[in-house]
């Protein structure tokens, strides 16, 4: 196995500086209304108050005093536990996934992780065999977008994603956790885009949904450059988002 040639991957995003790379993986975890769920460690808002404008101010050092009227219930009862209320984030975050099966290109791997590289662009496999998950990023059975990468080819031949490019709507993709469940997608559609007019937000932006992504590089290849021009992603929901459709 080759290792060290990491450049051929070239996801788009790596062309975001630092920042917004961060900012990147912090967004995945956010809920819908665009508040991190690791936050919510106080008094829960009420829900009416509860804002993109609200975030900062919610974790900003902890300065403000709490208002005891917006902490109180009109009953009277305290907010929830620490533990409901981390057992009920669990639930949104989802588990992390440990394998990708997807039969209809004869894909089998366990899944290494990728996290953000010193110069914030998201890390590719090392090894042109190998699948990674974008550990900033969404789980499967939780909200946003589980993002997974891999090579198309190699400087020996085919990579294990060469075969991406031939999924079609309606094949499906099953995720394993880490806990052992088993999580099937099912393909909606699949694009092709110039690697300078990446879809950020199409593909790691925050949703309140579970939904799945699968990224590998397509196109002519640049030789100056090292890489393919274009990317190609998968889009994919689960298969039991198909009843509320």
């Amino acid at each position: 196995m080759i290792r060290g040639l990491n450049w051929r991957l070239d996801v788009g995003v790596r062309r975001l500086p630092l920042g917004v790379a961060a900012a990147l993986a912090l967004g995945l975890s956010l809920s819908a209304c665009g508040t991190p769920a690791s936050q919510s460690t106080g008094p829960e808002p009420e829900p009416a108050e509860t804002t993109e404008d609200a975030a900062p101010s919610s974790s900003a050092g902890g300065s403000a005093e709490p208002d005891p009227a917006a902490s109180s219930s009109p009953s009277g009862s305290a907010a929830p536990s620490g533990s409901a209320s981390s057992a009920a984030s669990a639930a949104e975050a989802g588990v992390r996934p440990v394998a990708v099966n997807i039969a209809s290109i004869d894909v089998e791997e366990p899944l290494i992780d990728l996290g953000i590289a010193e110069d914030g662009t998201m890390e590719v496999p090392e090894d042109f065999s190998e699948v990674g998950w974008f550990d900033g990023g969404g789980m499967p059975g939780g909200r946003g977008p589980t993002v997974l990468a891999g090579h198309r080819d190699s400087t020996t031949g085919p990579a294990v994603f060469h075969r991406l490019v031939e999924m079609q709507p309606g094949d499906e993709v099953e995720v394993t956790d880490a806990e052992g469940e088993v999580h099937i997608y099912r393909v909606e559609r699949t694009e092709v885009f110039a690697k300078d007019d990446f879809p950020t937000r199409e593909v790691f932006g925050a949703l309140p949904e579970d939904e799945l992504r699968l990224i590998t590089c397509t196109g002519i290849f640049d030789v100056e450059a090292g890489s393919h021009e274009d990317n190609h992603i998968v889009f994919a929901v689960p298969v039991d988002a198909d009843i509320l459709r």
